[in-house]
């Protein structure tokens, strides 16, 4: 089975052969490490993906799902009406968040 990951607009990896849940558990885990380190103050979603046609391993739809997969441990939230940058005007607050 071949597996794309995607950091929208950072990077995108291809893995060819995957067949567990715990092995894209890992490729996620190393492709999100290895955005990290070339873009430390991004936040980003791993977007996984199976190529058409391939059978999704036991388990896949509830760890897709439930963050199982870890896609989404690279998502740095905060709170915009008490952030530092956004208070400091180097950030700006979101349209809908604006005078919150």
């Amino acid at each position: 089975m071949s597996l794309d990951l995607f950091g929208p607009s950072l990077g995108t990896e291809i893995f060819l052969v995957v067949s567990t849940v715990a092995e894209i558990k890992g490729a996620v885990a190393r492709f999100g490490a290895k955005m990290r380190a070339a873009h430390p103050e991004a936040s980003f979603y791993v977007s996984v993906s199976l190529a058409r046609g391939s059978r999704k391993p036991n388990g896949y739809d509830a760890a897709r799902r439930g963050n199982g997969l870890g896609q989404e441990d690279f998502v740095r939230v905060t709170d915009r009406r008490t952030d530092p940058q956004v208070q400091a005007g180097v950030v700006s607050a979101l349209p809908e968040q604006a005078g919150a």
